[in-house]
C-alpha cells in the first residue's frame, strides 16, 4: 500500500466515525510544523501537501473551500 493510500484510508476511518456516508474523493493536508534550529530557537511554518496526481485546480479549490468554511464558522449571526 502506498503512503497516499494509507493517508486516504486513515482519513476515511475518521470520516466513518464522524460523517455518515461520506467518502474521501480528494484531499489536502495542511499542517503546522515546528523544529528547533541550530540557535536552539523554535521555528514554525505552515506546510501543505496533496497527492502528486491530484490536479492543482482541485487542491486550490479544497484550500479555498476550507478557508471559506472557517470564515463562515467565525461569523456571529446574532
Amino acid at each position: 500500500m502506498t503512503p497516499v493510500e494509507r493517508l486516504r484510508n486513515a482519513i476515511q476511518r475518521l470520516l466513518n466515525d464522524d460523517a455518515e456516508g461520506w467518502v474521501v474523493s480528494e484531499f489536502v493536508l495542511a499542517l503546522g510544523l515546528q523544529r528547533i534550529n541550530s540557535d536552539q530557537q523554535i521555528e514554525s511554518t505552515p506546510w501543505v501537501w496533496a497527492p502528486k496526481d491530484q490536479p492543482d485546480w482541485i487542491t486550490d479549490g479544497l484550500l479555498l473551500a476550507a478557508s471559506e468554511l472557517r470564515e463562515d464558522a467565525d461569523v456571529d449571526t446574532e
